[in-house]
């Protein structure tokens, strides 16, 4: 049995992972070999959310310090609304070498997501997490019909959006911007060479170049909804993007992860995107191009 603790319990997503890991569906657990057993809110949660964990998802103990999960836990899961949480909570773990999945943002500062993924490999502590739309469906099937295009010597460039808030109470732009910014990573690849921002009425639009195509993105602060354009010499393409399913696939993820020692991703795919939005928030301020 994979024994589970969870850091950062007044975000939304803890309970919902939580849900996901522990109840019956259908009169059947999903993943029988795997429990979440504590819970702990953390700087900025409080003892009702980590509570409720217990409550209505069959937890066993709220935890009042990172301590209270050590020698009770074999992985734990960081959720803090706030990326600038995550280096604290999630470092005694993984220099313990437990597996840890770290919720978007990974981090909300370069230095700190190096530190961490540098102890992980220390360590030998695998890693997952980052935004779950990534995972989307929709996401996987506009990442193959870019392939296929850029094959077919096919592909000229794209539009993607997705909701952010640059001025989120929770690290401002690093809260919501992962969901686009790993989305678009997923779909046209790490290849990034330079990106270049700029923002109007809290709408941010940028541009990230590859070596033969730009990408233009679209941060729409009030749209409720997502959808990429691709653009090519054979036809235009439109897709909605839907984000049904997206934690549990993230869930899914991560218990394999639990169960075959494998990583779903290389470490640095999870420092990618905070490169990136690091990188958008400069280009807002100097309004010029940004070396990825």
């Amino acid at each position: 049995m994979y024994k589970i603790g969870i850091i950062g319990t007044e975000n939304s997503h803890a309970l919902a992972f939580a849900k996901i890991i522990n109840l019956p569906v259908n009169g059947k657990r999903l993943y029988p070999d795997a429990k979440v057993v504590g819970a702990f809110g953390g700087a900025g949660g409080d003892e009702a959310s980590a509570q409720a964990i217990v409550d209505q998802a069959g937890a066993e103990f709220v935890a009042t310090c990172t301590e209270d999960f050590f020698g009770k836990v074999d992985a734990m899961i960081i959720t803090n609304r706030k990326g600038s949480l995550h280096m604290q909570y999630a470092m005694p773990f993984i220099e313990k070498g437990l597996p840890v999945f770290i919720d978007k943002p990974f981090t909300s500062n370069i230095a700190e997501a190096e530190a961490l993924i540098a102890a992980a490999q220390k360590h030998g502590a695998l890693l997952s997490g980052g935004s779950a739309c990534k995972l989307a469906y929709d996401v996987q099937i506009l990442q193959s019909n870019v392939q296929q295009l850029i094959a077919s010597d096919n592909f000229i460039s794209a539009s993607i959006n997705y909701a952010a808030d640059t001025a989120s109470e929770y690290d401002g732009f690093f809260f919501y911007a992962p969901h686009l910014t790993e989305m678009t990573l997923t779909i046209f690849g790490p290849d990034v060479n330079h990106v270049l921002a700029l923002e109007n009425s809290g709408t941010r639009t940028c541009i990230l170049r590859y070596g033969k195509y730009d990408i233009s993105l679209h941060y729409t602060k009030d749209a409720p909804a997502s959808s990429c354009v691709l653009y090519a010499k054979n036809g235009n393409t439109f897709r909605n993007i839907d984000m049904h399913m997206c934690y549990e696939l993230e869930v899914a993820a991560f218990i394999n992860m639990l169960r075959t020692g494998e990583m779903p991703a290389p470490y640095e795919s999870l420092v990618l995107p905070v490169r990136v939005m690091s990188a958008i928030e400069e280009s807002v301020k100097t309004w010029h191009a940004v070396a990825i």
